[in-house]
């Protein structure tokens, strides 16, 4: 790590002071490398010349040779090593190699600009940690070509070096192309890289240091490096060291491909350690199997025995060792655990293959006497395989097509671009199952119909004859094996199609549910709301989480839906491959066949889909408790997120809090806001869920800003209302004390407002005070104000000057008011002398009436004269009250006490003339079961009081005396009448009564409800007034004799009844205790 930062160091001072002689030097070294090539003349770049022109080629041998001498380089790359010593490299030896069109590409980076951005990203990467996080640590790195050649084998982990198995296809230049790299003038210079040296020359501890590389040995394919750790010189492989112009994400690929073959290697070396001490026992025994093909071959052959005895050997050796392989393969597959170190190995890599042999002389001529003819054998092995022609291999090869296609299908979607809901994700599985499930059902068959009769129907007859019409000939022909090696080899791609996609599905579902498995039932939540405590980089399913009304948090999907469904799906698709039918019948079609011949599908996968089932189950089964446990954290947003803002405002309007609460009410809905920005996430992934907790958190974001808004409005009505309040208030006081005074009485009124004002104008300078502090709140927030309320807040500031101003001039203008209203006074007071001579003469004329027909009108012009009184006297007070007012002598109103004392009397009699009229009326006019007579009475006999008042008064002008008689005279004449309809609103007057007063008075009397008294006297009524009290006084007997008649029966009735129970009494009692 120091060496990496001094190189970083050194390069960037370096870099700045010779940017300008670098350019020159690599400009140079460009154009050495054209003059050797065709030259052309090119038009500038696209879009930099206003006009285009045409390509011009100029042959070389038209130009004259020109010569550019190539400088030595100005910029350099110093290493230091232990003992301090600078290393110097050429600064091409650390650029990286970029080849690159001769023109540009359009949104392409030039050459130049591409291998400066990759020399810095290469020297940002720090190679130490990449490898720790590929898993390359110091243990897979050894041991080195040197460790392995010098130490035991068993002093690592791993058996061989990875140089063995290094892959020089990742090399991008060769040994010759690296040095010339570092070649300045004549001097040769190393190469800088990172190495995988021993540290400390400490031959068991490697560690990856800086080294120059000096030199290369061809034979050996050896690199010499000079480590700057301890200056020591190794020769290495290239797999242990790394140009620094090498791609280290490269390299590492490199050395990975390494290690991978390496372990394929000692799998391999393993393998035939197993099978050979399998074997040992059998090799050194003389007792082989007999093989009677071998055997007939032998005794046909002229050779000698010991050669027999040989090929025997070699043939029973490899026999054992494929048995043996067979059965380790067997074990591998039973027993996963007991050889873990032959995991996802396949065994057909470890089958011998044929290979060439150096013989003797001896030995050929002991091979050409077994007799063995090979034209004879290719004829026997023909006669014995279906294979004899091409066209039987031409089939089954179209028939292997086929079925390796449908072994690259899948009945499940495992690459979804996106999480799906879980309907989605149902309806995409359902679509493609049914649509794989259609294609193995019909289109199949029919393509492998197709491939075989188009290629067997052009043989004819012969073995492969597809017209047979006999089953006796069709099972002995080779078409009855090849038709059965068809079945087997469908049912072979149905059975790695249906386990792939079995396996897939359920990797696809389980492999982020396998986190979930060891969850208690009682797990809760531990992390916050947006790190994940199950993450998994390609979730399955998308969810929203959500608060519903009955304040509860749920998923867009139940996730108690996913395990049912999961399982359903994963069934119902596999059960839809069953039903492939047989191309038996399609192929043989002169042969009769069952209807129901079908191949094996999800028969060859029953024990492998109930264990991936069970799998599905568990994991769904845990996949709720992280769900369900997540969900729980949000329930403190239950609140808040059902709240209605409405109620809210409400009451928040009502509790009328003060600026400061309202102010610490806002910060704290932002404060809030911000929580909920900052703590919840957008999306989280839990196991294969995908869950969008966005559309809850931007909603309550949306609410918190909602209530602040509405908050402010509030604020806002609320200061407006406080606003107006004090400028309806300074208008107000302004108003008093402005207005033009209408009377002395309103200038003193003004004048007694004026002392108050400076006291109301120092509460009104606090209240402002108050609303400008008030206001502070919005300032604070930087809430810009309506042009009428901002327009309000500077008029409610400007009042009291404008209020103290007009109070300065106020008392200088009533001076000449006073003076104005004085005069209008002395007017007015001998106006109202006038007045009451008027009214004088008015109230005299009154003595002269005294007829009786005139009553209403005399009351009315009473009225019209009493109101004139009334008026008058307000007058009078007002005039008093002004006297006072001009400090002037008090105003006298005996004069009009007089007039007043005068006219009550008659004000009083006519009164009373009017009002018995009145009562007459209404007492005749209205029905007379609606009268109340009680108050008709009262008032009749206080009138009469009045009247007989008045004679006493009026006792000395007889005629208004005889008007009080007249009008006393009727009152008494009205009382019978008053009599008979007492009499008539008897409660005893029935019906039959009515019909006696009918022939009474010789009159057809109908009662109604609304009968009067007006449509008796009509019918006579008057002149019968006697007989109508008669006819009441014997309703009232007739009535009284009933009731003493009911009473008596109600007793009598009652004395049977009691001497009944009294009876019924005696009879339960014991006579015996009597």
């Amino acid at each position: 790590m120091d060496s990496q930062n001094s190189l970083e160091q050194t390069l960037e001072e370096e870099s700045d002071d010779r940017a300008s002689s670098v350019t020159v030097t690599f400009d140079e070294i460009r154009i050495k490398h054209e003059v050797e090539k065709t030259i052309c003349i090119m038009p500038p770049r696209p879009g930099t010349a206003v006009m285009n022109f045409q390509e011009l080629y100029i042959p070389r041998n038209q130009l004259t040779d020109v010569f550019y001498p190539i400088q030595e380089a100005q910029r350099w790359l110093t290493l230091m090593d232990k003992a301090g010593k600078p290393h110097r490299f050429p600064l091409p030896t650390i650029l990286p190699k970029v080849i690159q069109t001769r023109y540009v590409p359009k949104r392409h980076l030039p050459k130049d600009v591409e291998v400066d951005r990759r020399r810095r990203q290469y020297q940002k990467i720090n190679l130490v940690e990449e490898l720790a996080k590929a898993g390359l640590t110091n243990d897979v790195l050894q041991p080195t070509e040197e460790q392995y050649n010098i130490m035991s084998e068993f002093a690592f982990p791993h058996k061989f070096p990875l140089s063995y198995f290094d892959d020089s296809n990742f090399d991008i230049n060769s040994a010759e192309a690296w040095f010339e790299l570092g070649i300045v003038g004549d001097v040769h210079y190393p190469l800088p890289a990172r190495a995988f040296l021993p540290f400390n020359q400490s031959l068991v501890n490697c560690q990856w240091v800086m080294a120059a590389v000096t030199a290369h040995n061809k034979d050996t394919d050896l690199w010499t490096l000079l480590s700057l750790e301890d200056g020591c010189t190794y020769s290495v492989p290239k797999l242990q060291f790394m140009f620094m112009a090498e791609d280290p994400y490269k390299f590492i690929s490199r050395l990975q491909s390494a290690v991978h073959e390496r372990h394929k290697g000692e799998q391999l070396m393993l393998m035939e350690l197993i099978v050979d001490c399998v074997l040992h026992e059998d090799i050194e025994s003389t007792v082989f199997y007999s093989f009677k093909p071998i055997e007939r071959v032998l005794q046909a052959a002229k050779v000698s025995e010991q050669c027999k005895r040989r090929l025997r050997s070699e043939v029973n050796l490899v026999f054992e060792r494929l048995m043996a392989l067979y059965e380790l393969e067997q074990f591998i597959l039973k027993m996963p655990k007991e050889f873990p170190q032959f995991r996802n190995i396949n065994l057909k890599e470890f089958l011998p293959r044929s290979f060439t042999v150096d013989v003797s002389g001896m030995e050929r001529q002991q091979l050409k006497g077994l007799g063995i003819i090979m034209p004879d054998k290719r004829y026997d092995f023909l006669k014995a395989t279906l294979f004899y022609c091409l066209g039987g291999i031409e089939a089954m090869a179209g028939v292997n097509i086929e079925c390796q296609y449908i072994e690259t299908l899948s009945i499940f979607i495992c690459t979804f671009s996106k999480p799906l809901a879980l309907v989605e994700f149902l309806q995409g599985q359902e679509a493609h199952s049914d649509n794989v499930a259609t294609f193995l059902k019909f289109n199949w068959p029919q393509q492998l119909t197709s491939c075989i009769t188009v290629v067997l129907r052009a043989l004819g007859k012969g073995w492969l004859d597809i017209s047979l019409n006999t089953w006796t000939v069709y099972l002995m022909c080779k078409i009855s094996r090849f038709i059965l090696q068809v079945k087997f080899r469908m049912q072979e791609s149905m059975q790695v199609l249906l386990e792939n996609s079995l396996l897939n599905f359920s990797h696809f579902v389980c492999d982020p549910c396998l986190q979930f498995l060891e969850l208690k039932p009682n797990y809760k939540w531990t992390n916050d709301y947006i790190e994940t405590e199950f993450p998994y980089h390609k979730p399955v399913f998308a969810m929203t989480l959500g608060i519903s009304e009955d304040r509860k948090v749920f998923y867009s999907t139940d996730p108690d839906e996913f395990q049912p469904a999961l399982m359903d799906i994963f069934k119902r698709c596999l059960e839809k491959t069953s039903g492939v039918r047989l191309i038996d019948a399609f192929v043989m079609s002169f042969l009769k066949y069952a209807p129901n011949l079908y191949i094996l599908t999800v028969e060859l996968i029953e024990d492998m889909f109930l264990v991936e089932n069970d799998l599905i189950m568990r994991c769904y089964a845990k996949a709720v408790l992280p769900l369900k446990a997540y969900a729980r954290l949000y329930e403190r947003f239950i609140d808040f997120y059902l709240l209605n803002i409405n109620q809210y405002m409400t009451a928040y309007a009502e509790a009328h809090k003060p600026s400061s609460e309202v102010k610490w009410d806002i910060l704290e809905h932002k404060r809030l806001k911000e929580e909920v920005r900052v703590i919840l996430p957008a999306f989280i992934t839990i196991g294969p869920f995908y869950i969008n907790v966005d559309t809850m958190k931007q909603y309550m974001i949306k609410k918190r800003i909602d209530i602040v808004r509405r908050i402010f409005e509030y604020y806002l009505d609320r200061m407006y209302e406080t606003n107006d309040a004090i400028l309806e208030r300074s208008a107000d006081m302004y108003r008093k004390i402005n207005e033009r005074p209408n009377s002395i009485e309103h200038l003193y009124e003004i004048r007694d407002f004026g002392l108050q004002v400076p006291d109301l104008v120092e509460e009104l300078k606090a209240d402002i005070q108050v609303m400008w502090l008030e206001y502070d709140l919005l300032d604070s927030f930087f809430y810009n104000l309506s042009d009428h309320q901002f327009v309000m807040k500077w008029k409610a500031f400007a009042w009291p000057h404008q209020i103290m101003m007009r109070l300065s001039t106020l008392k200088e203008e009533q001076k000449i008011d006073i003076e104005d209203f004085l005069r209008q006074h002395s007017g007015e007071c001998q106006a109202f002398e006038e007045r009451l001579e008027s009214l004088n003469d008015e109230v005299q004329a009154y003595s002269l009436a005294f007829n009786t027909n005139r009553a209403q009108e005399t009351s009315v012009d009473i009225k019209k004269t009493w109101a004139l009184i009334k008026e008058l006297e307000k007058i009078s007070q007002t005039l008093q009250y002004r006297q006072e007012l001009f400090e002037l002598e008090p105003l006298s109103v005996e004069f009009l006490t007089s007039i007043i004392n005068s006219f009550i009397p008659y004000k009083d009699l006519w009164y009373a003339c009017a009002n018995f009229l009145k009562l007459q009326d209404a007492t005749e006019g209205n029905p007379i079961a609606q009268l109340d007579l009680e108050e008709v009475w009262v008032n009749l006999m206080k009138l009469r009081d009045e009247l007989v008042e008045s004679m006493q008064i009026f006792n000395e002008k007889h005629e208004i005396m005889e008007v009080a008689k007249v009008f006393i005279q009727k009152i008494d004449d009205f009382i019978p009448v008053y009599n008979s309809i007492r009499d008539l609103r008897n409660e005893n007057w029935m019906y039959i009564h009515w019909q006696e007063l009918s022939q009474v008075t010789g009159q057809d009397i109908k009662y109604t409800v609304s009968m009067n008294y007006q449509y008796l006297i009509k019918k006579g009524i008057l002149d019968f007034l006697p007989e109508v009290h008669f006819i009441s006084e014997k309703a009232n007997n007739e009535a009284e004799t009933i009731r003493r008649n009911i009473e008596e029966e109600e007793k009598r009735k009652q004395a049977e009844i009691d001497s009944i129970l009294l009876r019924k009494q005696l009879r339960k009692c014991r006579r015996d205790i009597l």
